[in-house]
């Protein structure tokens, strides 16, 4: 019976590790697979016609799905968009992501009271999804119910501790209710967990902008480049401040580096024909 019950548990721990490698196996074949899709429609990512010829030979593809929907809704033809969204839900009715794409539409195309009811059926039935808490959150975010938006951000970050725009984004909506330590609390404790993450020092120098911190937003932003020197947002919020703060010398000097630091970048392009005075002309 001993000899049994080993080879049985043998048997069982086998089993299980075989579906468990083959559902890890599958899943990276199955990312494989979306990475090859999306570097064929990076081809023509806004033609529905490359679009279409790509879903008719992967008919479950989340990112032409998603790009399929996305095409829609940029030319605002919501009844399309609208068609494509069931086609997605049908296709993956286990992703929310279809589901979300109508709810977007619906909001986007004047039936607000119909999107938050589709939204909050979809808060109960996926109650941990990051992209549908993310959702949830927004729609408190766009009525600038802070408090509630600060509920809906924190169990966000219950469920997606690494989603930046958690962080950033409940920090705002505490100091819009007057809960400035705790935003400043939260945002040195998201640098902690994810030092990488620009977007959080980004943060920490809006709020100190928000407060008229004039000296504390210069300071924030030269750390901000410190830490990210190829991120174009420290310059241009730096020189911003700096111009701001009445240092014209300085916010020119530093536009101007970042120009030649990121020569296509439009919004530096458009900073520095305000922030860097004209040359006089000689006379003739």
């Amino acid at each position: 019976m001993l000899l049994l019950a080993i080879v049985a548990a043998g048997a069982l721990i086998w089993l299980a590790f075989f579906y468990f490698g083959s559902k890890g196996i599958s899943r990276r074949a199955d990312a494989g697979k979306e990475d090859a899709i999306r570097f064929e429609l990076a081809a023509a990512p806004r033609s529905d016609r490359h679009v279409e010829s790509l879903l008719a030979a992967n008919p479950k593809s989340m990112s032409l799905l998603r790009q399929y929907v996305g095409n829609a809704m940029d030319r605002q033809d919501w009844p399309e968009a609208l068609r494509r969204a069931d086609l997605f839900i049908a296709r993956l009715p286990k992703s929310a992501d279809g589901r979300l794409a109508r709810i977007n539409i619906l909001r986007m195309s004047g039936h607000g009271e119909e999107s938050v009811a589709l939204l909050r059926k979809l808060v109960r039935r996926t109650p941990k999804d990051p992209g549908v808490l993310w959702t949830w959150s927004e729609e408190a975010i766009r009525r600038q119910d802070w408090a509630e938006a600060v509920l809906r951000l924190e169990r966000l970050r219950k469920w997606a501790p690494d989603w930046t725009l958690g962080h950033v984004e409940a920090a705002k909506a505490l100091v819009a209710s007057g809960r400035r330590d705790e935003a400043e609390a939260l945002l040195a404790e998201a640098m902690r967990r994810s030092p990488e993450e620009w977007r959080i020092w980004q943060a920490a120098a809006w709020i100190a902008e928000g407060a008229d911190e004039q000296a504390g937003a210069i300071r924030r932003w030269e750390q901000m480049r410190a830490a990210f020197p190829a991120e174009p947002a420290g310059f241009l919020g730096g020189a911003e401040a700096l111009a701001r703060a009445g240092e014209a010398a300085a916010a020119a000097a530093l536009i101007r580096q970042a120009r030649d630091f990121f020569p296509g970048d439009a919004a530096i392009k458009e900073a520095a024909a305000r922030l860097v005075p004209e040359a006089p002309q000689e006379a003739v």
